[in-house]
């Protein structure tokens, strides 16, 4: 057996050193107290497998743990399994769970539990949200009260990957949730760090803080979110003191907390919440002329985009994922922003003149981004229309080769194959699943197959930086930067960091971090 990751106080320590790492020299943690939340969306279902979405995730988060965690750098970290050995062939994974972990009703947590719920998600007639993340695996075997065996149809190193969120499942009892019921009366006990008191729809949720659970305990008693999606209320209700913590903060108003206009009040950032990028539609013309694109890249100054869009908070990019992350590959070659270089490239390609659409969503951010845009490009000799389309047409339209470029989003994927598997050769370009560029290179298709099955991690590694270099230097999508997204809070609310994802609990900060310091 080829050992991957055997660790068990260092994860817990490392944990600790992000929390402490977020404490001045005044401000030691207070336990006790209720903190109220206003978040954006209300609970759905109390199912923890069906939906693990949004701000129903995050909640969940709160009251469930994953087998194992993901760090700020993308790397995997012990959680409820504290080691694992992966065998030679990469088929088949030995987890050792960590001892003494209880559930919230006083039961201690075994592989057979972890079995269950695995299955449970891997059984299609039960609707979880995790049986596309269990599609890979063959079997689950309880070897022994805290030894579990998984073996899989394949090798495929992103599969520890899928392990690291709720999402592919959460750990509850052995039978703790009937098969086939997508609607439960109640939460079946978690081993998170919250458990669950009640839930009134539209009302509020309230959580308490679990005095048994497994790791540093949270310092807040007792968390009351209650639910309300129109973003001013919330920030309003903030303001007043209504409530203490909210989530989606609107720009404008955190820009003026940044411009300490708004007293009392302080923000957090999820600082790699969504990448936007520029996507060219790269199967037709114009842009199926690498020049032009080329052209393009040049032409386009990031901060004075994400200045129009962000009022500067963004932080700008060049793959897709940020500098520090485990999947940045320094030494890139970088096209700089070179007005005079682009112009040039734009006579290479042989631009005459002729309009281009481009394609935007009729949100305010995109509409200041596709400004900018048009201004940057009409700087080297582009003409550039902006063409204005809903949130149906701007999902339908790339999707049928429709469009000739427009921003595109994304997310800090655990596993880059999940990243930049989306640029596979799709056979129909009229119906474009994932690669709504169109671009197709047979070669580097064969790098990504060979990639998701390589379980050495140096030559996997090798593999993932040949794929990006190849993407930079065709193009089809200029990464431009990373968006943020918000939460505000009083500012005796203290120690509170959330992670690219912005999640309320993350495996180094969150919620569980926090204290109030009054």
């Amino acid at each position: 057996m080829k050992k991957l990751f055997v660790i068990l106080a260092v994860g817990v320590c490392m944990g600790v050193g992000l929390h402490g790492s977020l404490l001045g020299a005044s401000d030691q943690p207070k336990t006790g107290g209720t903190m109220t939340l206003a978040i954006r969306s209300d609970l759905l279902l109390t199912n923890p497998f069906v939906n693990v979405r949004s701000t129903q995730g995050r909640i969940l988060d709160l009251l469930f743990d994953p087998l194992l965690g993901l760090d700020a750098k993308g790397r995997i970290q012990p959680h409820l399994a504290e080691a694992w050995e992966t065998s030679k062939d990469g088929k088949v994974i030995t987890f050792k769970l960590r001892k003494g972990v209880k559930f919230h009703n006083g039961q201690e947590m075994t592989t057979e539990d972890v079995k269950f719920s695995m299955n449970y998600s891997r059984n299609p007639k039960n609707g979880a949200q995790g049986f596309p993340e269990l599609a890979p695996v063959e079997n689950v075997e309880a070897v022994d009260r805290y030894t579990l065996r998984v073996s899989l149809k394949e090798s495929s190193p992103a599969f520890l990957y899928s392990l690291t969120a709720i999402r592919a499942f959460t750990v509850t009892p052995k039978d703790s949730v009937a098969e086939g019921l997508d609607k439960i009366t109640a939460f079946p006990p978690g081993t998170g760090p919250y458990k669950f008191v009640e839930w009134k729809p539209q009302q509020q949720v309230v959580l308490e803080r679990f005095a048994d659970f497994w790791g540093p305990k949270p310092y807040v008693d007792r968390l009351i979110m209650k639910p309300n999606r129109d973003d001013t209320v919330r920030f309003t209700a903030l303001r007043a003191g209504d409530v203490d913590f909210i989530e989606r903060a609107p720009l404008e108003w955190v820009k003026q907390i940044v411009e300490g206009k708004i007293k009392g009040v302080r923000y957090s950032a999820a600082q790699h919440a969504e990448l936007r990028g520029i996507e060219f539609n790269v199967a037709v013309p114009p842009f199926n002329n690498k020049k032009l694109r080329q052209a393009v890249v040049h032409a386009v100054n990031k901060e004075e985009l994400f200045q129009a869009a962000f009022m500067g908070l963004g932080e700008v990019t060049d793959q897709k994922y940020p500098k520090g992350h485990d999947w940045y590959f320094d030494g890139m070659p970088v096209p700089s922003f070179n007005p005079e270089k682009a112009r040039a490239l734009l006579k290479e390609a042989g631009y005459r003149g002729e309009t281009i659409d481009f394609l935007v969503h009729s949100s305010p951010v995109d509409q200041a981004k596709a400004t900018a845009l048009q201004a940057q490009l009409k700087r080297i000799g582009m003409n550039m229309r902006i063409k204005l389309v809903d949130t149906g047409q701007y999902r339908t339209l790339p999707r049928q080769g429709e469009f000739a470029f427009r921003f595109d989003g994304g997310t800090l994927y655990p596993d880059p194959l999940m990243a930049y598997g989306e640029y596979r050769c799709e056979p129909d370009l009229s119906k474009r699943a994932q690669n709504t560029s169109g671009y197709c290179n047979k070669e580097m298709d064969g790098w990504i197959e060979k990639a998701e099955k390589e379980v050495n991690p140096e030559k996997r590694r090798a593999l993932v930086r040949q794929i990006v270099a190849k993407l930079m230097d065709d193009m089809p999508e200029m990464y431009v930067g990373y968006a943020p997204q918000f939460y505000a809070h009083r500012d005796y609310v203290k120690g509170f960091a959330t992670d690219s994802d912005a999640n309320f609990r993350w495996w180094g900060g969150g919620l569980t971090h926090t204290w109030l310091e009054k």
